[in-house]
């Protein structure tokens, strides 16, 4: 876990994103107190949902910016650092986050500009929410990269704001 929290904080300005799952059923107290022990600043997360990545536990997966998952291995592993490497080389600059990526057409306005964002478990992340679709909000982290998170399991006064910006009411102000 050093490792990670020593690469994140090392090339999260080029663009690496650490989500971190916890798999084995820990308390959110004892999440917390790794959490806290090691001073991670990423995402550590009691669910997730993507690709099967095998059984060994810890487990890397690294994707392009495209979201193509590109790796899979132990994050200690020699590749994974240079996966990770090579997948930052197609990151977006941080001033160039307003350019198309395929150059053809503008980029759309984000819905909400970036600001934190605290889900009902008190965790935050700073993002910028581009746009909503059902119940599944699409994000943009400053460095340009995207996911996607259910809006419900925001806090309520962050459920509040979407709701505001994503009426047409809005959208014509």
């Amino acid at each position: 876990m050093p490792h990670l929290v020593q690469m994140e904080k090392k090339l999260s300005k080029k663009g690496l994103v650490v989500v971190a799952p916890e798999v084995q059923g820990s308390s959110e107290e004892d999440i917390k107190k790794l959490v806290d022990k090691n001073k991670i600043g990423y995402t550590v997360t009691k669910s997730i949902s993507g690709p099967r990545l095998g059984n060994g536990i810890p487990r890397t997966a690294v994707f392009d910016v495209s979201g193509k998952l590109i790796y899979v291995g132990h994050p200690m592993a020699d590749e994974t650092e240079k996966a990770i490497k090579s997948a930052l080389k197609d990151a977006t600059a941080p001033m160039d986050l307003g350019a198309s990526s395929t150059g053809l057409a503008p980029r759309k306005a984000d819905l909400i500009a970036n600001r934190s964002w605290t889900n009902s478990e008190g965790k935050a992340i700073e993002a910028a929410l581009v746009e909503v679709v059902g119940t599944t909000g699409h994000f943009k982290f400053p460095n340009g990269r995207k996911f996607e998170y259910d809006v419900t399991k925001l806090s309520e006064a962050d459920q509040e704001l979407i709701k505001k910006a994503a009426t047409p009411e809005a959208a014509s102000e």
